[in-house]
């Protein structure tokens, strides 16, 4: 009996920490975990095309995180969030929080509007094996990219009226920023409304 209960403890939690992630890309969606995706890609699209200018293809770290500190510093960033931002619904807030406690696959399938790659660690560690060369490499790698970009998943309200979003960009060795971007939908299109930086170099 015990050995049953340890064996459901343990599938309960795997399951708890899977659906905390984004469905595999070959799995079939609910239709709320589909909307939840056509809405993230649209928060995304919208920053990228707003912070970015005109490159001819995006760079993403294949894992989400929350900030510079990862998931392990995720409730010093929510609380220094909510003393900077006028406006972030709990619920938008709540949401970023619940969606941001595990590091989660980026999906290789959306739609942004223009070409991205996914760069792995094993990637990042052969590009930057030479520290003198490494972003040489990157842009010869990827050129016209802006550099090596890290977002969150997107927290949301109830309503997809409100989105956060942290997206971070290194573009060399002592250049890059990172921000918290909260948008608001607008005639069924998503705006940038305030950003927070969080980090610069």
């Amino acid at each position: 009996m015990l050995k049953t209960l340890s064996a459901l403890l343990a599938l309960t939690l795997s399951a708890a920490l899977l659906s905390a992630c984004a469905p595999d890309s070959t799995s079939v969606p609910t239709p709320a975990e589909a909307e939840l995706q056509v809405e993230e890609q649209a928060v995304y699209a919208a920053v990228f095309d707003e912070i970015f200018g005109e490159p001819r293809i995006y760079v993403l770290v294949a894992e989400t995180s929350p900030g510079m500190e990862g998931v392990e510093g995720l409730d010093s960033t929510i609380n220094s969030i909510l003393t900077q931002m006028t406006g972030l619904d709990e619920e938008t807030a709540g949401s970023f929080r619940v969606r941001n406690e595990t590091a989660c696959p980026v999906r290789p399938d959306m739609d942004l509007g223009l070409p991205y790659v996914l760069l792995t660690d094993a990637e990042f560690d052969e590009i930057f094996a030479i520290n003198t060369s490494g972003w040489d490499v990157f842009y010869t790698r990827y050129p016209n990219s802006p550099g090596m970009t890290t977002v969150s998943q997107v927290g949301f309200n109830d309503d997809y009226t409100q989105a956060l979003v942290y997206v971070g960009t290194m573009s060399h060795w002592l250049a890059g920023a990172g921000y918290y971007i909260l948008l608001e939908k607008s005639f069924g299109a998503w705006q940038i409304d305030q950003q927070v930086m969080a980090w610069i170099s």
